[in-house]
Parts: structure tokens; sequence; C-alpha cells
């Protein structure tokens, strides 16, 4: 989380696009996404909790609260967001970007389980 916070405070859309669940990366608005890094005054970041939830692959949850300021003022966002590892690369399961996948399907983070055995319980 940390590291994806940073990649927000200096502009780096690429390592935020790369650090999503490759299944989701071609339905990410990188327009907006730069929008919003080049536009803001990044503040802080509070990690407040880190759930490893282990298994195969791992899955973690992190909770955290990210303050910047903007044109329309200061902000704060607390969020509970889900990982998973896979390859021994960490990714951002984004919540907002769906995914095509039915229960029964081969899960779209590439474990090769079922989706509702693997990461479906994570995207809530």
């Amino acid at each position: 989380m940390r590291s994806r916070y940073s990649a927000y405070v200096l502009g780096l859309i690429d390592y935020l696009v790369d650090t999503t669940l490759p299944a989701q990366k071609s339905s990410l608005d990188r327009q907006s996404i730069n929008a919003w890094s080049a536009q803001s005054t990044w503040l802080g970041l509070d990690v407040e909790n880190v759930e490893v939830l282990g298994g195969k692959p791992e899955h973690s949850f992190v909770t955290f609260v990210a303050r910047w300021h903007d044109g329309e003022g200061e902000h704060s966002h607390r969020e509970r967001s889900a990982f998973v590892q896979n390859q021994g690369h960490w990714y951002f399961i984004d919540p907002t970007v769906p995914l095509k996948a039915g229960r029964n399907d081969a899960c779209p983070c590439g474990s090769e389980q079922k989706f509702k055995k693997c990461c479906a319980g994570y995207l809530k």
C-alpha cells in the first residue's frame, strides 16, 4: 500500500496500473488516475492494519487512511483494500473495476483455482 501511495505522490501511473490485478488493468481509467495524482497535494498515509490471510495464493487486507489537498479543499479517504500475491508480486484487487469471471471460472489472478475459491471473497 505504501508503494502505491508513493506512486500517486510521484505520478507513477504505470506503477499503479502494473500493481493492479492483471485482469483489471485494461479497464483502468489512466487519464483519471493521472489527473487525480497531478492535481492533488498529497498530505500523508496512515496504515491502520494489515491482515495477512495466507493461502495459495496468499491474500491480504490493508486498512489505511490517505490524505490530500486539491482545489476543493482537504480530504481523507479510509479504505480496506484487498491484495493477492501471485508469482512473487502483490496485486491490488480494485473493487471499482468489475471482474468478468463466474463463480466456477478460473480466477483472474492466475492462481489456476476457481474464482469462488480464490479472489471472489475479497471483492466486497
